[in-house]
């Protein structure tokens, strides 16, 4: 399945169910840059990625959730990285807002309605500029803000 028509059905599920938002967990490494598998980050972006999650960080109906395995000290270094892009993750691979209900505990796993990583199947080198596109065109139509 693609992204887009991740976006797509999760935005459905939003307005049936009367939401305020999705969440969008986003991974770093081979999704957003490239990784260089050393210390020394070179935050070589993928094409449009950053012009993205730029789009993404400034809609209201989307909660970016950073997605990483990384070690605390270089989140941070990510974290302020991405805010110098004008990207703003609103939580680090945990989303607190979700509560465990009758159906479904999340004290192990994080909810989230799309996933963007190349675990998922996403292609950072040929995606990014698609998604773009179709948020783009989604904002125009008014069905995403």
């Amino acid at each position: 399945m693609s992204v887009e028509r991740s976006f797509d059905r999760a935005i459905d599920k939003m307005i049936r169910h009367n939401w305020d938002c999705i969440y969008v967990m986003v991974d770093v490494h081979d999704t957003m840059i490239k990784a260089s598998y050393s210390d020394k980050e070179t935050f070589e972006w993928f094409p449009q990625a950053k012009e993205t999650l730029r789009l993404l960080s400034d809609m209201r109906m989307v909660k970016l959730i950073l997605w990483t395995s990384t070690y605390r000290d270089k989140i941070d270094k990510y974290i302020s990285a991405f805010k110098d892009e004008g990207i703003k993750f609103d939580f680090i691979n945990v989303n607190t807002e979700t509560t465990n209900n009758d159906l479904s505990c999340f004290d192990e796993k994080t909810y989230f309605n799309v996933g963007i990583d190349d675990k998922f199947g996403f292609d950072a080198e040929h995606d990014w500029g698609p998604l773009y596109d179709y948020l783009v065109e989604a904002i125009r139509l008014d069905r995403i803000k």
